[in-house]
């Protein structure tokens, strides 16, 4: 799993920034990160999201869930 530490974004509220690279990067579907990942056989899942803190900082995560093959070209 991928971390990043970001300045406070939640209020932000009007246009959700980590909102929409979570979705971006978690979408599943045809000519998604995931589609291509999986033909390959690297991946078997993959999920984004965000997260605020202490109204100090924000988080971006992504998460993949990698093949045998996948740890072996990481």
């Amino acid at each position: 799993m991928i971390y990043w530490a970001l300045p406070y974004c939640e209020r932000e509220y009007t246009s959700q920034p980590l909102r929409y690279f979570a979705h971006l990067f978690g979408h599943e579907g045809e000519n998604s990160i995931l589609s291509y990942l999986t033909q390959e056989g690297y991946a078997m899942s993959l999920s984004a999201g965000e997260d605020h803190e202490l109204g100090a900082f924000s988080d971006f995560y992504v998460k993949v869930g990698l093949t045998q093959k996948g740890l072996e070209n990481y």
